[in-house]
């Protein structure tokens, strides 16, 4: 397993993956390893059912999913004693913030009047796991994320920074200081 998905150079996206579905303001205040509960909750979710061989069954899509296992030592560089225990720590903790305060969203991004936003943003038209119309909403006209300059593309998929990461920044970095053009 180890060899085929490693987190060397990745491990922080590891601890940090379902964390950022936490929200003091809502039911999710911990993860407490969210997806793997939903896995085991109940036949639908069972991968060893869904592994079958009967084309009646879905597939269960899991590259964006992270589990509890992968901490005690599936994987060599996630299952040291700090990292397994900053992992489990992490899944219980139950303080986290807001998860989104749109009125600071737009605060921070509000323009001085120059046109110059403060973010810019890589939108993947057909991005598997991150819904476009999601995106959009937020982004429009009265969004918290209206003065975010946005690039709509299909060009990269989801892992477009692991593609091209320096040709994407760049250009993000360029339109977030007006000195490329947003083209869309």
């Amino acid at each position: 397993m180890d060899s085929s998905q490693p987190f060397d150079d990745y491990p922080l996206y590891f601890l940090m993956h379902e964390s950022i579905y936490a929200d003091q303001t809502s039911d999710c205040k911990s993860t407490s390893w969210s997806a793997y509960r939903a896995y085991g909750a109940d036949d639908e979710f069972d991968l060893r059912i869904s592994c079958e061989n009967d084309s009646s069954l879905k597939v269960l899509l899991t590259g964006e999913v992270v589990f509890p296992w992968m901490a005690d030592g599936d994987y060599a560089e996630l299952s040291g004693f700090g990292m397994r225990a900053l992992a489990h720590s992490l899944a219980v903790k139950d303080n986290w913030g807001a998860l989104y305060d749109a009125e600071h969203m737009r605060d921070i991004l509000s323009t001085d009047g120059t046109g110059v936003s403060r973010a810019a943003a890589a939108v993947y038209y057909d991005d598997m796991y991150v819904d476009f119309d999601s995106c959009m909403e937020v982004c429009k006209r009265g969004g918290p994320l209206e003065d975010c300059k946005v690039w709509i593309s299909n060009e990269y998929q989801h892992s477009g920074l692991r593609d091209d990461g320096a040709m994407i920044f760049n250009k993000l970095l360029g339109m977030a200081k007006g000195e490329v053009g947003t083209p869309s």
